[in-house]
């Protein structure tokens, strides 16, 4: 095997390759890294993987339903601000 330096100026195996599979991929991987972090969230219990979801959503009605669900106050510090 070339040294990885090396490697690093042959561009990418994808390059050729046609977009609808890159894009396939790019599904496929997405799914599973956000079912490897949310099932991580799990673990510390529902509530904090229902905050990282609506932390990281720039959705105002998931921010929205997020609060009221867990009946929080702009005083509590999970309450997600609502732009609106």
């Amino acid at each position: 095997m070339a040294n990885r330096l090396d490697l690093n100026d042959r561009g990418s195996f994808l390059e050729d390759e046609n977009q609808m599979v890159i894009d396939a991929e790019i599904v496929d991987i997405g799914l599973k890294l956000f079912e490897d972090w949310n099932s991580a969230n799990l673990d510390e219990g529902t509530f904090y993987a229902d905050y990282q979801i609506a932390l990281l959503s720039d959705n105002n009605y998931l921010k929205g339903k997020f609060n009221k669900f867990y009946d929080l106050t702009p005083e509590d510090d999970e309450y997600l601000e609502v732009e609106e």
